[in-house]
């Protein structure tokens, strides 16, 4: 082999390391943001069954007292559920812009090992051609 081919043939080598790379990083992207959903969910039904109990101790107190489910209890009840629910929905969202910015990271990386393979092919044959 000439000097001219071993050149060429670690170009090549080289791209498909960089492709290669590219891909390992989308996947290890792609895992974590899958992670960050299933962390997400967890914390979510988590946050809500914290909740379930925090209204059934507000129920709780409130029969205790002797007084009805309406007007103001019923008002605080309320607010509370709604207040619990926000949380959880918040929790879902953060879980899925994590997850997205993981996926875009991977993208990205899988971009940038094709271009970093054109640029070792193109270099290389700028070199000998």
């Amino acid at each position: 082999m000439s000097g001219m081919e071993i050149a060429l043939l670690g170009s090549i080598v080289g791209a498909v390391g960089a492709i290669q790379g590219g891909n390992a990083e989308n996947s290890a992207a792609q895992f974590n943001a899958q992670s960050a959903r299933m962390e997400a969910e967890s914390r979510e039904n988590a946050q809500r069954a914290q909740a379930k109990q925090q209204l059934g101790a507000i129920r709780a107190g409130v029969s205790k007292s002797g007084a009805t489910m309406e007007g103001t209890p019923l008002a605080v009840l309320s607010e509370s559920a709604a207040n619990a629910e926000i949380d959880a929905l918040n929790t879902r969202y953060s879980g899925q812009r994590e997850a997205a910015l993981y996926e875009a990271r991977g993208r990205n990386a899988k971009t940038a090992g094709y271009m970093r393979a054109g640029t070792s092919l193109l270099s290389s044959a700028g070199k000998y051609f």
